[in-house]
């Protein structure tokens, strides 16, 4: 399904994409703001009964997409899980990065891509827009080597209207150590990072803006409160399902910013494969929850 366009001011020539909020929003208020990660990884493969190879990673994605059909706002292919099995494994995540958009989907491509500006322009150039080599409509990435390392993903994002969700808050425990550092004005990482992405999408136009963060649905009360610098995002709330945190969890925990959440569910929905039925009927589930706390808000 093709995105509408709008036209450059002063050019009537060039199309501009809407903006990923945009989509994003009409898409939760029409299938809910679910996000289904596609994680085909080998025990699940496995699990399915399937080999793990190429073609069994395709028939494992195909059979999800059609469980999901038009139902599922975002589908979030973990660009790891694909990568494993080398050229084949990323021609399947372009399949299915291509079939997802074809039944209306957006697609978020998960590959927490982090690297210096010259390589992220490469990065940025692979994954983001309808002319790049996967088509995703949004990525994610880090920030260890800076936020300005950055720019030519986010660069590219507000040009095309795809998104960029930059790791603040993960939901791995692991990764608390370095997020929780303090600055020298008394901010964590995870605060000030927060602040950064704020400035940037005020920067760039009114309401929600093309920079989100990642925050675990897991974070807990005490943490949440970075969710509170962070008003012209969309954030992404991986964790929901088999890390424990529930679709009720993230409506309690996010506060104001549930409204503007992507919670996302991978292992929980793709463990009840091969049965199209019974992806379908957790697809519903979690389709359904995140429809009620959605509308609640």
């Amino acid at each position: 399904m093709p995105a509408a366009v709008r036209r450059e001011s002063g050019n009537t020539s060039r199309p501009v994409a809407r903006r990923f909020a945009d989509r994003f929003v009409d898409l939760a208020q029409a299938r809910s703001p679910l996000c289904l990660g596609l994680d085909p990884s080998e025990d699940l493969i496995r699990h399915w009964g399937l080999d793990d190879s190429v073609e069994g990673m395709h028939r494992f994605c195909q059979t999800v997409l059609e469980a999901a059909a038009d139902e599922i706002a975002v589908v979030k292919p973990q660009c790891g899980f694909f990568e494993r099995l080398g050229p084949g494994g990323m021609d399947v995540m372009a399949k299915v990065i291509r079939q997802a958009k074809s039944q209306g989907a957006l697609a978020l491509i998960d590959c927490k891509r982090g690297d210096f500006a010259r390589t992220m322009t490469g990065y940025a150039q692979a994954m983001l827009g309808d002319d790049s080599g996967f088509g995703g409509d949004a990525m994610t990435v880090t920030a260890y080597l800076g936020l300005d390392a950055l720019r030519p993903v986010i660069d590219r994002a507000a040009a095309c209207g795809a998104a960029v969700f930059v790791v603040v808050r993960s939901s791995n425990a692991d990764g608390h150590f370095l997020q929780k550092a303090m600055h020298d004005d008394g901010r964590t990482v995870a605060e000030a990072l927060a602040d950064s992405i704020t400035v940037i999408n005020r920067e760039t136009g009114e309401g929600i803006g093309h920079v989100g963060a990642v925050i675990g649905a897991t974070i807990d009360a005490a943490d949440s409160t970075v969710l509170d610098r962070l008003p012209l995002s969309l954030v992404l709330a991986p964790g929901v399902g088999a890390q424990g945190a529930t679709i009720s969890d993230v409506k309690a925990r996010f506060g104001r910013a549930a409204k503007r959440t992507l919670p996302s569910v991978s292992r929980a929905i793709l463990a009840k494969g091969p049965s199209v039925a019974g992806l379908r009927t957790a697809i519903r589930r979690y389709r359904d929850e995140a429809w009620a706390a959605n509308s609640e808000q």
